[in-house]
């Protein structure tokens, strides 16, 4: 069974995750240092992220906001994978190579982010159980 059910599901999820990231002290400051912006884009279900890291502080949209510019790099995932990622449990360069994950544009920025990372796969998790959901994959 699928982690999201819907699209408003996986927003209702995600959007909170995301802005608490482009706030946090420790995280946000690593996505303005990439100085890209990222599109991420699930299927099962459908729903569409942006961060603009190209100012300080980042600027998250989502939905058809996340469709008026173009970024620099583009992620396409399922639902289940997105999670999966900010659990921890997802080898972005396995995923890549086996093309769970599909990536347009600079993926050299995007694998320089990755390690930056680490403390938002604790978030996501403290973030789920703050809405009662399963950290289980």
């Amino acid at each position: 069974m699928a982690t999201y059910q819907s699209t408003e599901e996986i927003y209702e999820v995600f959007v909170p995750f995301y802005e608490r990231l482009t706030a946090d002290p420790e995280v946000g400051p690593k996505f303005v240092k990439a100085n890209t912006s990222f599109r991420i884009r699930h299927h099962d279900p459908e729903a569409v992220f942006l961060l603009d890291a190209t100012q300080d502080p980042a600027v998250l949209s989502y939905g058809t906001e996340a469709e008026t510019r173009e970024p620099e790099v583009e992620l396409l995932m399922s639902g289940d994978d997105g999670h999966k990622f900010w659990l921890g449990k997802l080898n972005l360069p396995v995923s890549l190579a086996r093309k769970k994950i599909k990536v347009q544009g600079g993926v050299t920025k995007l694998m320089g982010l990755v390690p930056a990372l680490q403390p938002a796969y604790t978030q996501y998790r403290a973030h789920l159980e703050s809405l009662g959901r399963p950290t289980d994959s």
